[in-house]
């Protein structure tokens, strides 16, 4: 079984599902944090991938959800216990967070980094959350970034343009995996540099649905094109 070295998942349904089951939509967040957790579990107990990415809020998420759902997605991790942290400490899985922290909470923000500290370990395989994370915003920080080193933009390499960017050190992303996929097959500008040769999967099942079985078949999928990938030879 050939596995990708690198997930990334964009997930999405939450609302849609609340709404068709009668549920809340802190309900519906919960339930989506109990599925993601198993599916992090089998990452790294049962394949050889080295980083899951997880898109938690995107830019546009910040700046369009009601104001209610915006605090409780702030507030979600006082809900959530240290399950989580166990686990990465044992197995020996960095937690990472990328994206723009400026526009969340300095309560949320803390506790972020205090999970970075708490599992940082000599290891290659990366957890990673991209908070109130945009492409397009990615793009204008490594642009800053890029300006604020005094660089050349005349002579500007790809490389430097890499580094500058969330991502820079760590493997490329092989397989993207967006729920809710029959009403939303794009990736919404979600890593616009390093999904340019990754495998898109596209799952009909909202983010509360998605389990084990379902990221199964994504990564049999992924199994099935991975000798296909010639990357233009």
């Amino acid at each position: 079984m050939i596995y990708p070295k690198h997930v990334a998942v964009i997930p999405d349904g939450n609302r849609t599902r609340a709404k068709a089951n009668g549920k809340d939509l802190p309900q519906a967040y919960m339930t989506s944090y109990e599925k993601a957790l198993e599916v992090i579990k089998y990452t790294f107990t049962y394949t050889d991938t080295k980083v899951f990415t997880l898109r938690w809020l995107s830019t546009e998420n910040t700046k369009n959800r009601p104001r209610e759902e915006f605090n409780f997605l702030m507030t979600m991790y006082k809900l959530i216990d240290s399950e989580l942290d166990d686990f990465l400490i044992a197995n020996k899985v960095n937690f990472k967070t990328i994206g723009d922290l400026s526009a969340i909470t300095d309560d949320f923000k803390e506790y972020l980094t205090t999970k970075e500290q708490r599992t940082k370990c000599d290891s290659d395989r990366y957890l990673i959350f991209a908070v109130n994370y945009g492409g397009r915003d990615e793009i204008i920080r490594g642009i800053k970034k890029l300006n604020a080193q005094n660089i050349d933009f005349g002579q500007i390499t790809e490389d430097q343009i890499s580094n500058a960017l969330d991502l820079w050190n760590y493997p490329p992303i092989e397989l993207v995996i967006r729920t809710k996929g029959d009403e939303a097959q794009r990736t919404s500008g979600f890593m616009s540099r390093r999904i340019g040769y990754a495998e898109l999967y596209f799952t009909a099942k909202k983010c509360p649905e998605f389990e084990v079985k379902d990221y199964e078949e994504s990564l049999k999928r992924f199994n099935a094109m991975a000798e296909k990938r010639n990357f233009g030879k």
